[in-house]
């Protein structure tokens, strides 16, 4: 029997790509500082009229890059669908094996301590460091050459 499933193939116009989206009360944007790294950025409320639409705009992008920046520390608001978007993000990830990081405002950190204790979320405090901690999981998955 044969196995049948979704594949998703879409794929952003790169010139559309760094336009910014406005969404209710935020405004999304991308940027990609390398081949490999794309960062989406979110700016000011995450609620129930947006929450979707910030995770169908990460989605988009992931496929463009091989790790993924997604920047809340500007979001004002964070409301339970946003910690349903950044678990739709969590699957979509994983799903391309795309590594990612999230850097949370204090919004999203209150959000977070309550919807997600145990921390499976990645986080990092600035872009820098989740630009380190990414390049430490590229590091890490780089085949080795033995020599002999």
């Amino acid at each position: 029997m044969i196995d049948i499933g979704t594949v998703r193939v879409f794929r952003p116009d790169p010139s559309a790509a760094e336009a910014p989206q406005e969404c209710g009360r935020a405004v999304f944007s991308i940027r990609s500082p390398s081949p490999i790294l794309s960062v989406v950025t979110a700016v000011g409320e995450v609620d129930a009229t947006n929450g979707r639409d910030l995770g169908r705009y990460v989605e988009r992008h992931t496929a463009t890059a091989s790790q993924l920046i997604v920047d809340l520390s500007a979001v004002t608001f964070f409301g339970s669908q946003g910690f349903s978007a950044l678990h739709y993000m969590s699957v979509s990830c994983a799903r391309i094996d795309v590594d990612w990081v999230i850097v949370p405002g204090r919004e999203v950190r209150r959000m977070l301590r309550i919807c997600d204790p145990q921390g499976e979320l990645p986080l990092a405090d600035s872009v820098d460091s989740a630009r380190a901690r990414l390049d430490r999981v590229a590091r890490r998955r780089q085949p080795t050459s033995w020599a002999g």
